[in-house]
């Protein structure tokens, strides 16, 4: 039996995260407030895909992905970098 398909709900390319930071902390909140998640669980994920964009700064990638997605039950937050690295989490949706 195969894994279930993730729907995509939303996708961002970013050539140069740091600068469209504000915009993306904005289509986050929007995006998980559209899904349904409560005002503290919004904040609490939009902090630490700021943290993991921070983070992959100091490692001089500037393109990411940002990817939302949904399968199972779950919201699954990635964040690809140029290098091949991948930040991800997830959380039960609402």
């Amino acid at each position: 039996m195969s894994a279930p398909a993730h729907q995509f709900l939303f996708a961002l390319d970013l050539s140069d995260h740091a600068r469209f930071d504000g915009m993306l902390g904005e289509v986050a909140r929007n995006v998980l407030g559209h899904v349904g998640y409560a005002h503290d669980a919004v904040a609490e994920l939009v902090a630490l895909l700021r943290a993991a964009l921070a983070e992959n700064a100091a490692h001089a990638s500037h393109h990411c992905r940002v990817q939302f997605s949904a399968a199972s039950g779950e919201l699954q937050i990635v964040v690809s970098y140029g290098g091949g690295r991948e930040w991800r989490t997830k959380r039960p949706l609402p």
